[in-house]
């Protein structure tokens, strides 16, 4: 009966604290639970080993399964795993028919954002953007061409034509990320071309060439390659603000304040986003 005592008291204080927590802390409740009990009832330990070590087995062949699923994912050939997310998306479809067929008639995203093609900084997924929120453009480096017919560049001056004057976006972001290839290659790039790599990746990257510059300039000669690379990476966005204001319809809608230019940092090895903006003013002309 004394046993029968003790082991009701351990149980009934175990359940009070399972009430009280609930969900919340559940594995820290249960151990301070059981502990409770064996000290209440020390008979019990050599019952509750034997329990502790089935449960040992049980979890331990779940996590096998787990890792099993998740290797298997890993190894999914490519075109099926595409198959798959797109089976996913088509329940989505499904679900959101009010969305879809708003969208199906016209598109009035607010943003605009120039980002890296690179598969590690995909913007709608690092900010959370829905179909339909962002007109999006992706090339190597987060680059943006100065204002001209001649210079080959249309592909993107099209895209920003496009957004500013026919979907009327308020704002164009242009998103440059950590250990971004392009900038680091153009780092690495001389100024008499005698190391040249590519047919026409460094075309492009060329654009930047002043945020090179001033990169190297900010920082000193001892100082670790990724404050360099960092530094770079940061100077390009504001060198492809300014580009973007060579194009008179953006001038003219920043002007008119219907239109907001940001830069932003996506830092995805520490999880940081940084954000600034481009003040730009025209000064009342005054008489000389």
């Amino acid at each position: 009966m004394e046993w029968i005592i003790c082991r009701s008291v351990a149980i009934g204080n175990c359940a009070s604290r399972m009430g009280r927590f609930g969900n919340e802390n559940a594995y820290e409740t249960a151990i301070d639970s059981l502990d409770n009990l064996l000290k209440n009832c020390p008979e019990l330990k050599e019952k509750a080993g034997k329990k502790i070590e089935e449960l040992v087995k049980e979890l331990s062949l779940e996590a096998k399964v787990e890792h099993d699923v998740k290797a298997v994912v890993s190894q999914l050939d490519p075109v099926e795993k595409i198959r798959k997310g797109f089976q996913e998306f088509k329940a989505h479809f499904k679900k959101e028919q009010t969305l879809f067929k708003a969208l199906a008639e016209s598109q009035h995203p607010k943003w605009m954002i120039i980002a890296c093609s690179d598969s590690r900084v995909d913007p709608a997924l690092v900010l959370g953007l829905g179909l339909g929120e962002a007109f999006i453009v992706r090339n190597i480096a987060s680059l943006v061409p100065p204002h001209s017919k001649e210079s080959g560049h249309s592909s993107g001056a099209s895209a920003i034509e496009y957004a500013v004057l026919h979907l009327k976006v308020e704002h164009i972001m242009i998103v440059g990320h950590s250990r971004c290839g392009g900038i680091k290659a153009l780092l690495g790039m001389k100024e008499d071309g005698s190391n040249r790599f590519s047919e026409y990746i460094e075309d492009w990257i060329a654009i930047a060439n002043n945020a090179s510059k001033t990169a190297k300039a900010k920082c000193s000669h001892d100082s670790p390659f990724e404050d360099q690379w960092t530094c770079c990476v940061k100077e390009s966005v504001n060198v492809s603000l300014w580009n973007c204001m060579s194009y008179p319809f953006v001038k003219e809608a920043v002007q008119q304040k219907k239109l907001a230019l940001h830069g932003a940092y996506f830092d995805f090895v520490n999880g940081d986003f940084q954000r600034w903006a481009l003040n730009y003013r025209v000064d009342e002309p005054e008489s000389l």
